[in-house]
């Protein structure tokens, strides 16, 4: 058995699993997500109705009462020198058991006044319960918030008995922290606000020191690697690169400039393997720099890969590889399509993840990695990624990363920024569109497409009608009904269980223009380029975190034709309503992250991520100013506590189920 203190057998210790509690030092970590403050104790005759109180007096009348269904309801009522009030409990019958007349106790809770008397409904009572701020813990059956405050109050010096503080005193001194003893003590058992908030404090800035911690180390090794292949930039390499770029039918934004500036030295450097994230808002134009950056490689008579998630995406990269590269080898694999039996060894080849498990017959020449959309690929795939010997590595992802998050999640990545869209392309309007206007979006819509011969998405949430979610929008019974709406036009539908042939071939149709209207769920492959879709319609809006609202938006606007973005709602919700107008007056990807990180969390920013957030119990991730004093206590105790062993802060995170595996 992994606990050691008494009142934890078999039964209860399976109940604690459920919530990923396996040991004393987990049950010590398992915090309370919110408090109710009770330690205002005062004379009965002090009560204020609806606040928060403590009263202690004397017991003088206890009953149970049984009514007709055979419910009942358990009433005190309890005395003190100033007054009385009835404290009442509903279906507990052995409750009584635990008083007597003429006992003295107290109890905690919120008076109400029922018929006509003040009255407390389900009072706490007992010594963790009342006279304090109590916590209120997750719970599960069987296990309440009250069971929490007995065990750890009665054994939190035996669960803390073997606990270490890793801080150096000095540091903890210097930067006015709680040691780690007394934080813990304070977040289960606050003696006031503030010291709470001092406690909080203190815990979550050693979740975020850990993430920062496991961040460093990871970049440290990937330094110790060397490039496999010596790549160079001398004048011919140079001008080929420039006539390229000087070549292009457009100008690079300042971001692209800003970009390939960062690359470049590390993809030409003798001693380092190059390590970088390209995030770029939605059409931003990282194809280029991957175009870039694999023509450099190819100058340089190596090879490159680039990893699509998808087959449809990587034909798209194909072709805009071939268009803008017609002198160079570029070849497409997928489970599909394979090479030639030899290629030429400067070959730039584009392949879906079938790419990874034939890495004996090619992947060992590879110079340069380029993984588009990674969180795409899975568990195999991506430990391929990560193998002893990598190749220079440029991973794209069109999720606009928050800067609190690029510090903590990504921070053993070299971070390049996209943020200006192309030039001369239009903003896409976006429009909330309440129910009683949705018919004659509809109208406008089909004149719309009649009149510029353009395209549209219109996407559900959901592939079926949900019986718990009814006014939730779903694609197959809306395509339906929209074929009566669109006569016209040719509509389409595709899903989640849409089997992948099927997919593309509706895909291509719809990049083809055989299709006016696609009806989809949120599906639709981020980096496809649609030129000549213009309008896209979200249904039940609402129910989209607004990062996976902008992405859905950039679905549109690819082309010269002014692009609409309608989002449909039904909500009459503050919060839902004023989001979804945050959107609507905001084009940029990075400040709607920053947005939807703090009114949703990192979950919502990443919801089409599937990158394995750790769940932190409390830290902020919208907190930049704890994240930046983490990051000074890091460069302190790396600089100033040459013993300080850092992997060991990190190892003991991880046995409390703080911080995962997440990083790349």
């Amino acid at each position: 058995m992994s606990f050691q203190i008494p009142g934890i057998g078999p039964k209860t210790e399976s109940k604690l699993q459920q919530l990923n509690i396996f040991s004393d030092w987990q049950l010590l970590y398992h915090f309370p997500h919110r408090y109710i403050d009770f330690s205002r104790v005062i004379p009965i005759s002090k009560i204020n109705l609806n606040e928060n109180c403590t009263l202690s007096g004397q017991i003088v009348h206890l009953e149970n009462i049984y009514t007709r269904s055979l419910k009942s309801l358990q009433k005190i009522i309890l005395k003190d020198r100033s007054g009385q009030v009835e404290l009442v409990w509903f279906n507990q019958p052995f409750l009584i058991k635990n008083f007597k007349i003429g006992d003295s106790w107290a109890f905690a809770g919120t008076p109400t006044l029922y018929r006509g008397k003040t009255t407390i409904f389900s009072p706490e009572y007992g010594q963790y319960n009342t006279g304090k701020i109590i916590p209120i813990y997750p719970e599960t059956k069987g296990l309440t918030s009250r069971w929490f405050r007995k065990i750890i109050g009665l054994h939190f010096d035996t669960l803390q008995k073997n606990l270490v503080d890793l801080l150096p005193q000095t540091l903890i001194n210097s930067y006015n922290l709680l040691p780690l003893k007394q934080a813990l003590q304070e977040i289960h058992q606050p003696q006031n606000q503030k010291l709470l908030a001092q406690s909080r404090y203190r815990l979550g800035l050693d979740e975020i020191l850990s993430l920062l911690t496991l961040s460093r180390l990871q970049k440290k090794s990937w330094a110790l690697n060397k490039p496999k292949f010596i790549l160079k930039s001398n004048k011919t390499i140079d001008s080929k690169i420039k006539t390229l770029i000087s070549n292009l039918p457009f100008s690079l934004t300042e971001s692209q400039v800003q970009a390939w500036s960062e690359i470049k030295p590390e993809l030409t450097s003798k001693n380092k393997v190059s390590n970088r994230l390209l995030c770029g808002d939605v059409g931003s134009g990282k194809t280029i720099i991957a175009l870039l950056s694999t023509y450099l490689t190819s100058l340089n008579n190596r090879q490159s890969l680039v990893l699509a998630p998808t087959e449809i995406l990587g034909k798209q990269h194909l072709k805009t590889f071939q268009k803008y590269l017609p002198s160079t080898p570029v070849y497409f694999l997928s489970a599909h399509q394979s090479l030639p039996a030899k290629i030429p060894r400067n070959s730039i080849i584009i392949a879906t993840h079938a790419a990874i498990f034939q890495k004996d017959k090619f992947i060992k020449n590879t110079a340069l990695l380029v993984v588009d959309e990674q969180h795409k690929f899975g568990v195999k795939q991506r430990s391929f990624l990560s193998q002893n010997s990598p190749p220079h590595t440029l991973t794209m992802t069109a999720t606009p990363i928050p800067r609190s998050i690029s510090l903590t999640f990504f921070g053993n990545l070299d971070l390049s920024t996209l943020k200006n869209p192309p030039q001369n392309r239009l903003r896409i309007k976006t429009f909330l569109v309440p129910q009683n206007k949705i018919p004659a979006c509809y109208q406008w819509l089909q004149k719309d497409i009649l009149k510029r011969h353009s395209q549209a998405f219109i996407v559900c949430p959901f592939i079926e009608e949900s019986e718990s979610a009814v006014t939730i929008k779903s694609a197959k019974k809306e395509f339906e009904i929209l074929k009566n709406i669109f006569p016209k036009l040719k509509l389409a539908l595709i899903h989640g269980k849409t089997d992948i042939e099927t997919r593309n071939k509706i895909l291509e149709n719809f990049q083809k223009n055989k299709i006016n209207v696609l009806v989809t769920t949120p599906i639709i492959e981020v980096g496809i380029d649609f030129p000549n879709a213009t309008t896209i319609i979200i249904q039940s809006a609402d129910h989209f975190g607004l990062s996976q609202l902008h992405q859905l938006r950039g679905r549109v606007g690819r082309g010269a034709l002014q692009s609409y973005c309608y989002l449909f709602t039904e909500s009459i919700n503050d919060s839902s309503l004023k989001r979804l107008e945050f959107l609507s007056k905001n084009s940029d990807g990075f400040k709607i992250a920053e947005y939807d990180l703090k009114t949703r969390g990192p979950g919502e920013v990443f919801s089409t991520l599937q990158h394995g957030f750790p769940s932190l119990k409390i830290a902020n991730l919208s907190d930049i100013k704890l994240i930046e004093l983490s990051q000074k206590i890091l460069t302190d105790l790396e600089q100033n506590y040459p013993n300080f062993d850092l992997e060991k802060l990190v190892k003991n995170q991880k046995s409390l189920s703080m911080v995962g595996n997440h990083l790349n």
